[in-house]
């Protein structure tokens, strides 16, 4: 039954289909190829279109890209060399940098002495002379720490133009003890009383007087540590000539240690003859002799000068000992360690 109607329907097509002569044909054959050939030719032109813009929008995001991207640039010699020139500059800033805030953090953790005098820090050991300088700050703030010896222990001033005696506390109460004994080792040797008197401790301000003067500054009557002393039973004048008509030097040289005090100027750290300037060299000469200048350094520092623990066994200058010890680098320049 599905045949017949297929072909039924195949006969009825057949009913509808024109017949053309052979002339018309060929004609509408051609009109047909030439429809065909320009819906073709159309086609590949929408296709070359379409084609030809996703080119162009790829050409564009290259471009695009090119433009935000930095141009690579070939590193040749010159760009090399300059690379390291500014390699090698910044390692010297930053070598130049450690180096300040190595120094800031040195003198944040060592303060330097107020008045520029390093060896300030030295306490009673503090070298003054005319290498190791103070100012005259340093002196009113020293003379303002003085105590009055004739008020506090009633040792007198020799030489009454030198005005009041005056040392600090500790020094002062090793001064007294000192005289002390003095007074009873004179008593029992002479059978007679004596009074060591001073004549002249601290001065703020220096003398013009030649070879055995100071100016101001240079001094070490400015320490606030140290007396000329003398017996006036053996008379008033300082001379180094008259060394072996004062038992009191005698006495003070051999015992001053005990109660923290040396002889500041020994005849054999003189360094040279009297009739020179003051010369301080780097061997530890003084460049001055005085046999009545005692000076306060405390007991174990005395004693270690007195007995030469760093001269041979012979007594030691305060210069060389602070250089000895390792306190002092340079006698000469003005500088500690």
């Amino acid at each position: 039954m599905f045949n017949n109607q297929l072909q039924n329907q195949s006969q009825s097509v057949k009913k509808h289909k024109i017949d053309l002569p052979p002339k018309k044909q060929l004609i509408f054959s051609i009109i047909c190829f030439v429809v065909a050939f320009s819906i073709g030719i159309g086609i590949s032109r929408i296709i070359v279109a379409v084609n030809g813009n996703g080119e162009n929008t790829e050409n564009i995001a290259k471009s695009e890209t090119a433009e935000n991207t930095p141009e690579k640039v070939e590193e040749g010699p010159e760009n090399q060399e300059k690379t390291d020139a500014e390699l090698e500059e910044e390692l010297s800033k930053k070598e130049e940098d450690l180096k300040k805030a190595k120094a800031e953090e040195e003198k944040k953790t060592t303060p330097a002495p107020a008045s520029g005098n390093c060896t300030e820090s030295f306490g009673n050991l503090m070298l003054i002379n005319p290498v190791f300088t103070v100012t005259t700050n340093f002196v009113s703030q020293r003379e303002s720490q003085l105590i009055d010896l004739t008020a506090t222990y009633g040792i007198r001033e020799n030489k009454s133009t030198n005005g009041t005696p005056r040392m600090l506390p500790e020094a002062a109460g090793h001064l007294n003890d000192m005289l002390n004994a003095y007074k009873a080792y004179a008593k029992q040797t002479t059978g007679h009383d004596h009074e060591m008197q001073t004549r002249s401790c601290f001065r703020s301000r220096g003398t013009s007087c030649g070879r055995l003067c100071f100016a101001t500054g240079t001094t070490d009557h400015h320490t606030g540590l140290t007396c000329d002393l003398i017996d006036p039973v053996y008379g008033t004048e300082l001379n180094t000539d008259l060394y072996a008509n004062h038992p009191e030097w005698q006495w003070l040289k051999a015992n001053s240690y005990k109660y923290g005090f040396i002889d500041r100027f020994p005849e054999e750290w003189a360094g040279s003859s009297m009739s020179e300037p003051v010369n301080i060299t780097e061997d530890g000469s003084t460049g001055l002799f005085e046999t009545w200048h005692y000076r306060y350094v405390g007991i174990d520092a005395a004693t270690e000068i007195a007995t030469g623990k760093y001269n041979n066994g012979a007594y030691d200058s305060l210069e060389h000992y602070l250089k000895a010890t390792g306190r002092i680098n340079s006698l000469t320049s003005g500088k500690c360690i």
